[in-house]
């Protein structure tokens, strides 16, 4: 006989079929693997790339003919808040933090001791001066997304009156009479706010176990500040 017997479609090459398998596996896992770079890297890019910024808005209802709050009155603050996204995640608000202060006249003049002793103080060239802390909040939010490539806007609102807060409340209408009667109008008092935004990395799961190392606690949060922080 001539030749031999030939089982093999591939024209003598009965192992080619598992060389295809093979090359048809390296390429899913080389896909697998570009994908979770890719995955990685925009990850990266959002922790990099996301900020935020706050605007706060006073509003005082109920003042007396000098300018300064009646007992009845009450202080609104809105904090408006632009998140720009220029990442290819989507993001949502999971937790804000604000403080407001005010700059204490009265316990700078020796006025108010005790608030004197608890006021933060900050330290300057002209000598220390004191803020008595108005608002000190922190929320869980749940608002809107923010979707990849945008920089939409959110407003939250702080109030503060007798009925919400009374001792606070009369601190708040004690400094400000202070500033009227001393420089004219409300306008002059001096104010100090800081803000603190966490959102969330959509599609990042959180780290399964509690000794997981910090990098992947974190990974899919991102932690923003912008004001100064009187309080740390």
């Amino acid at each position: 006989m001539s030749g031999s017997l030939d089982l093999s479609p591939y024209g003598g090459r009965p192992d080619r079929p598992i060389w295809l398998v093979a090359a048809v596996i390296t390429a899913i896992l080389a896909g697998l693997a570009i994908g979770s770079a890719s995955n990685y890297v925009s990850i990266v890019v959002a922790q990099a790339t996301v900020s935020f910024a706050p605007t706060p808005t006073l509003t005082f209802q109920g003042t007396e003919s000098n300018g300064s709050l009646a007992p009845d009155g009450s202080l609104t603050i809105s904090l408006g808040i632009r998140v720009d996204n220029p990442s290819a995640r989507t993001l949502h608000l999971q937790l804000l933090a604000f403080s407001e202060w005010v700059e204490d006249g009265p316990a700078e003049a020796g006025l108010n001791e005790l608030r004197r002793l608890a006021d933060a103080r900050v330290v300057g060239a002209n000598g220390t001066r004191y803020f008595f802390r108005v608002f000190g909040e922190s929320r869980e939010v749940a608002e809107n997304p923010v979707p990849p490539g945008t920089a939409p806007s959110y407003t939250f609102t702080f109030m503060i009156s007798r009925a919400t807060d009374a001792a606070r409340f009369a601190a708040l209408r004690n400094i400000t009479d202070f500033w009227v009667s001393t420089a004219g109008n409300i306008s002059a008092v001096t104010w100090n706010f800081w803000v603190r935004l966490t959102l969330v990395i959509d599609g990042v799961p959180p780290a399964s176990s509690p000794t997981a190392a910090p990098y992947l606690r974190e990974i899919g949060r991102i932690d923003r500040e912008e004001g100064l922080n009187l309080a740390s």
